[in-house]
């Protein structure tokens, strides 16, 4: 009896042993990969292009200068004698600029270093947030508990990603979207774990550095996720109070009056004009299509991005489970890539968890052709198809300048797929789209066959949504 008793506890000591050692492998080879994509870009590239504009926005922000000013940082590049390069205006919320303003008392050279470290990190606890968001939502399947804790395809697929979603080009760009998508995964799995409050707050320091992730925020509207509205809610508003004392209270008054001049098919001061050809979001789609109409643009836009999202929502379903909400984050993460004015190749790399689901089911279903389309699409959206139209002599058609867009949108349309046939599936079986309401669902015990699955005394048993994964 002894013996038992101990075995019984030995057995999530050893589970929790195995499980610790995947994330450990999932963070140890993603963040292997990424430094791989960095050492060649730190070693002959001293400031890359993107960190020099969040450089220089930094520096104006310790001085107390308007960092929403493209001449005021124009003339800290020509102060610091930066490399030669273009010097972009700052587009992202004052927060960003005014938190990481400690960065500019470094020499160009050795920030740039210290924020591709960053990214490297960032992109590695992405990846393990994401395989954890995961192997959460997996648990409610018959066999999960004999499974491995993170299966040896779900790590492989994280090294394929980091290749097809390009992470080199934000690397070498000096781009922020590794930290953003860090906080992205950190909601995501927090809001799986039913961590509702934590989750809202996770999202609101990804919209205070970029705006669009806010709109993941919808599924939670519909669903009465009342805690995790709570907690954005809460996060933003400690944002703007924590970026006082530093100084951005004239910044937020700035940039809330340069906001809706940051819209759908404006011309943003010292940026590319919005219908440039290496634009491809809506906006940019628009704007080559319809001349430069901005009025035009601006309708168009916003009503595509409106049938984007009812239509992944409406796909989707308002039940509250960890499953559903994987399901249809693949298309949701393309609208939200596509629904920003400017949209360029390495933003491509916000659909790495949605991306890393969808492989991995299709991997466990052994839809082998599934994948090759999934890694195909991903790898086709991250190319730089505008150096291409510049080798055709003649001008080509404004609808034939935008095949990052159509791959985006055939991402969009392989999501819908997915999320449709799963719920088909799931639809076959007696009782497994029990209706749930609000954000109860996280919280209400496992009824009948669902139920019965489940050992005595697990404690995810009482959290498990009333259906049955395929």
């Amino acid at each position: 009896m002894a013996r038992v008793v101990a075995a019984m506890r030995a057995a999530p000591r050893a589970r929790f042993s195995n499980e610790l050692l995947g994330y450990l492998s999932v963070f140890t080879i993603s963040t292997g990969a990424a430094l791989l994509c960095v050492l060649d870009i730190v070693l002959k590239q001293p400031v890359a292009v993107d960190f020099r504009s969040f450089y220089t926005a930094f520096l104006a922000a310790g001085r107390g200068l308007d960092v929403y000013d493209v001449e005021v940082l124009e003339a800290i590049a020509s102060e610091l004698r930066l490399p030669d390069g273009p010097t972009f205006p700052y587009l992202y919320p004052p927060f960003f600029a005014y938190a990481f303003q400690w960065l500019a008392r470094l020499r160009p050279e050795v920030a740039q270093a210290v924020w591709s470290s960053a990214a490297v990190v960032s992109f590695g606890v992405a990846a393990t947030l994401a395989v954890a968001a995961i192997r959460r939502a997996s648990r409610g399947s018959p066999g999960a508990d004999r499974a491995p804790a993170v299966p040896a395809a779900l790590i492989a697929h994280v090294a394929l990603l980091a290749w097809a979603l390009n992470l080199r080009h934000n690397l070498a760009m000096g781009q922020v979207n590794p930290l953003v998508l860090a906080f992205l995964c950190a909601a995501l799995a927090l809001s799986l774990s039913g961590k509702d409050a934590l989750a809202g707050l996770a999202l609101a320091v990804a919209a205070g550095i970029k705006i669009t992730p806010v709109l993941l925020a919808i599924p939670w509207v519909l669903e009465r996720r009342r805690r995790a509205l709570a907690g954005l809610a809460a996060g933003l508003g400690a944002l703007v109070l924590v970026s006082l004392p530093l100084g951005a209270a004239p910044a937020w008054i700035e940039f809330s009056r340069r906001l809706p001049r940051m819209s759908h098919g404006d011309t943003i001061p010292g940026l590319f004009n919005p219908g440039t050809t290496p634009n491809f979001s809506l906006a940019g789609f628009y704007t080559r299509l319809f001349a430069s109409n901005t009025a035009a643009v601006k309708v168009a836009s916003v009503i595509t991005v409106l049938l984007l999202l009812g239509g992944a929502l409406a796909l989707g379903g308002r039940a509250a489970s960890p499953s559903c909400s994987l399901r249809r984050l693949l298309p949701l993460l393309v609208t939200m890539v596509v629904a920003s004015p400017f949209t360029y190749v390495h933003h491509a790399l916000y659909v790495f968890p949605a991306a890393l689901f969808a492989l991995g089911r299709a991997t466990e279903q052994e839809r082998r052709a599934e994948v090759g389309v999934i890694l195909g699409l991903l790898s086709l959206a991250t190319i730089d198809f505008p150096y291409v139209y510049e080798r055709f002599k003649a001008p080509l058609p404004p609808l034939l300048l935008s095949v990052n867009l159509y791959v985006l949108l055939a991402l969009y349309a392989l999501g819908m797929r997915m999320l449709w046939r799963e719920r088909r599936e799931a639809g076959a079986v007696p009782g497994a789209l029990a209706p749930a309401r609000g954000g109860e669902a996280h919280d209400r015990p496992a009824h009948g066959a669902a139920a019965q699955r489940s050992a005595p005394g697990e404690e995810r048993a009482a959290r498990r949504p009333a259906h049955v994964e395929r």
